[in-house]
């Protein structure tokens, strides 16, 4: 064979024997089709109700529209037969009563050129094979209406079906004579603008929905879509937008389903407004907490933003067994320096003199980077090194963030303990204020994760902290649950971290004799005390492996 000179796209005659296949045959999508043809009919409310025709569960979805002018356009498929002005605005496919296909379908409608009402019925076998069709006259001076065989399936569904079709659909939908809900699909939003045939919403939380969520309406249709998402550096709800789309020809669903955008340049457009609506909705409220790159992304698109708020979270000491960046309470109008994280015994043993007040001639508070690029924000003095500095037996020693003290340092008391903390400041470049704060207790994990065989905890030697106070900074510096599907739970892991925590800070504090009469104390209260009858009290002697146990007199016991 010759090749052809030329080809032109075309639609085969195969495709018509494969219609069923179009659509997936569900209640929902066969009313969405016919609600939408109802409604560029010009229809003015449509009736849904069910019958028992000749023995048949009947379902009749009738509009007072323009009706189906020539009965041809009905079956042809690709043909829609709407006028220039209905085909230019809304693009419409001429698949809508294909999604009908396998089943017994009667159309009845008015012909405006003829004058005249007809009929057809259409049967299962008929919609793939081709087959002629009869039109037969029928009583009828407006709108269409359209008779399916109803499914045993489609029955269960059908309410819940035309609710979800109606909720955001723009005419009246009645069903069995009940007028169905209607809402605007854009209720509840933030701030509104209208572009190019769109109403545009912005929203508060749209941002932590699946992608199927519905956030484009035509016209009672709805569909998901990755619209752009802005998010505040404070909250965790993202702010993102719906659309209405009122008449805006160029946004088009890929067909047949029309389950989704078909990604061209006007939806790119499309997000774009989105964006700059969402920016525009933090400049009517005046306030925002957006990140520098969000803000200069505002004024790439034209839109003015104040910078974000001038205030930042008090700085707090992480746990090893937490989660997440610990929040402060909110700090602005007063002097500031930025203190970034570090691993908690850093953490931890610094908040004993960082924690409160303004040790620093400042504030602590939370480094945030996502705010540098702001002015109020480049202006604050910043904390560039923060080290323990130890005078020991041996000499004198740093601990700092990463490092690992040398291996004859061990846990016990020092003669002094100083946290060094430097600050650089930025209107002085290259000149550095320096710090030194004394400390009572410094807990040094040395790399152990949660293993105290590792740690070092050393106490100064005139410190007055108090027991329990040194257990839990033991606690909250190395604690870390082993999340290990073969070891025990939370609770039990931290109640031995919590003794040993204690044993620890009794013997450095107490002595070994004081240590060890408190854990034998922890053991009776943990194993005995709950054993003694309430109102009666026991003694107890023991040593050498001996033991001598009984109740005091019940006259004596109070």
């Amino acid at each position: 064979m010759s090749l052809p000179a030329t080809i032109k796209t075309a639609v085969g005659q195969s495709l018509v024997h494969k219609v069923s296949r179009l659509f997936n045959g569900s209640l929902f999508d066969v009313l969405t089709e016919l609600l939408q043809n109802a409604r560029r009919a010009g229809a003015s409310h449509v009736d849904i109700d069910t019958y028992d025709l000749a023995g048949h569960p009947t379902l009749i979805v009738r509009d007072d529209g323009s009706g189906i002018d020539d009965p041809a356009k009905l079956v042809t498929l690709g043909d829609s037969g709407w006028d220039d002005a209905i085909a230019d605005r809304e693009d419409p496919a001429g698949m809508g009563v294909f999604s009908l296909a396998g089943h017994r379908v009667e159309v009845r409608s008015f012909s405006a050129s003829a004058g005249k009402g007809w009929r057809v019925v259409i049967t299962p076998d008929a919609w793939e094979s081709g087959s002629p069709l009869a039109i037969e006259p029928f009583e009828i001076d407006i709108g269409t209406e359209i008779l399916i065989d109803l499914p045993e399936s489609w029955e269960s569904t059908l309410d819940g079906a035309v609710a979800r079709c109606s909720l955001h659909y723009p005419i009246p939908v009645f069903l069995r004579g009940d007028a169905q809900p209607r809402t605007d699909f854009l209720a509840g939003a933030t701030y509104l603008e209208n572009w190019h045939g769109c109403r545009i919403g912005v929203f508060r939380g749209l941002g932590n929905r699946p992608l199927d969520c519905p956030l484009i309406n035509f016209h009672g249709l709805t569909v998901g879509c990755d619209f752009p998402i802005v998010s505040e550096i404070d909250h965790h709800e993202p702010w993102s937008v719906k659309i209405d789309i009122l008449d805006a020809p160029a946004l088009q669903l890929v067909l047949p389903a029309r389950k989704e955008m078909v990604q061209n340049e006007a939806l790119s457009k499309l997000k774009t407004a989105a964006e700059r609506t969402i920016l525009r909705a933090f400049a009517a409220r005046g306030s925002h907490r957006l990140p520098y790159k969000t803000w200069c992304r505002a004024d790439a698109l034209g839109v003015e933003l104040p910078e974000a708020e001038a205030w930042l979270e008090a700085w707090e000491p992480q746990t090893a067994d937490g989660h997440g960046i610990p929040s402060g309470d909110r700090v602005a109008g007063e002097p500031m320096v930025l203190l970034d994280s570090y691993d908690p015994d850093i953490d931890q043993s610094a908040a004993q003199v960082l924690g409160s007040g303004t040790p620093l001639g400042r504030r602590p508070v939370r480094a945030n980077d996502a705010f540098a690029g702001y002015r109020w924000y480049d202006a604050l003095p910043r904390v560039t090194d923060i080290a323990f500095i130890i005078d020991t037996d041996i000499g004198i020693v740093r601990y700092a963030d990463g490092e690992v003290l040398p291996t004859d340092v061990v846990s016990g008391r020092v003669d002094e303990i100083t946290l060094q903390v430097i600050i650089e400041l930025p209107d002085a470049p290259g000149n550095s204020e320096w710090y030194s704060l004394p400390l009572e207790a410094l807990v040094c994990r040395n790399d152990g994760y949660g293993n105290l065989d590792e740690a070092v905890i050393l106490v100064s030697r005139n410190a007055a902290i108090k027991p329990g106070t040194l257990a839990w900074l033991i606690e909250a510096s190395c604690f870390s649950y082993d999340e290990d599907h073969d070891s025990d739970s939370w609770g039990t892991q931290h109640r031995a971290f919590e003794k040993s925590a204690r044993q620890i800070a009794n013997e450095i504090l107490l002595g070994e004799e004081q240590a060890l009469l408190e854990r034998i104390r922890d053991a009776i209260a943990d194993e005995v005390i709950w054993l003694i009858p309430k109102g009666r009290s026991i003694t107890l002697l023991a040593g050498d492996d001996a033991m001598t146990l009984s109740f005091l007199p019940q006259d004596t016991a109070g």
